[in-house]
């Protein structure tokens, strides 16, 4: 019996095997290459796109998806296939941008404001949970958020956690509940000193936690 049982764990190991492989699907209109290039050098083999449509034949996405978008690139609809497919893969999930708002609402939040009332870039003062995506980092600091990306806290459901968030309301991170889902608000990627971290506190969920921040 014994032997019978080792049999069986062999035969389960490359089902385990893959499931770890390191592979990330990004789907970007161009703002996310800097990030796909940090993959990379984390040892991912990254598929980018604009690749998903709804005739397409669907590789698995590996452990990893990235769903980055600026206003107006996809349709919120395009937004909503997408969220349906990765997640029905297993993939961890992270939007960033415009895909925000769509995504949070797929997770049943209400439909999420995305106006800006500041026509250009500007200085806001963020706090973080530091737990996360946000771990490591200080419990406040100051980020360039550019305009069009505005999402209010106020507007997720219960499912999501907020993780950072400006003085004024606007949501600068979240992560869903229980699923492997979480929201970040573009300019954090954009930044230099903060793409790494989070990206590092991102790849540590997936490997960890199955890529659930809680």
């Amino acid at each position: 019996m014994a032997r019978n049982n080792r049999n069986q764990a062999q035969h389960r190991q490359p089902s385990s095997s893959i499931a770890l492989r390191r592979e990330a699907t990004v789907v970007h209109d161009g703002s996310a290459f800097e990030l796909a290039v940090d993959l990379r050098h984390f040892g991912f083999k990254v598929t980018e796109g604009p690749l998903l449509s709804f005739s397409a034949s669907y590789e698995p996405p590996g452990q990893l998806a990235i769903i980055a978008t600026r206003p107006g690139a996809a349709r919120p609809e395009r937004l909503s296939a997408w969220t349906r497919e990765l997640c029905s893969r297993g993939a961890t999930l992270l939007a960033v941008g415009a895909s925000v708002g769509p995504v949070a609402e797929f997770f049943g939040s209400s439909a999420c404001k995305s106006n800006d009332s500041q026509p250009t870039e500007r200085l806001a003062d963020v706090t973080a949970a530091r737990g996360g995506l946000f771990s490591g980092l200080p419990e406040e600091f100051r980020l360039a958020l550019p305009a069009g990306h505005r999402v209010e806290c106020e507007d997720l459901n219960a499912e999501f956690g907020v993780t950072a968030w400006s003085k004024d309301g606007e949501l600068v991170g979240a992560s869903h509940v229980f699923r492997p889902v979480h929201l970040l608000h573009a300019g954090v990627l954009e930044s230099s000193e903060l793409r790494p971290v989070i990206l590092t506190n991102l790849l540590r969920l997936v490997r960890e936690r199955g890529g659930r921040a809680f």
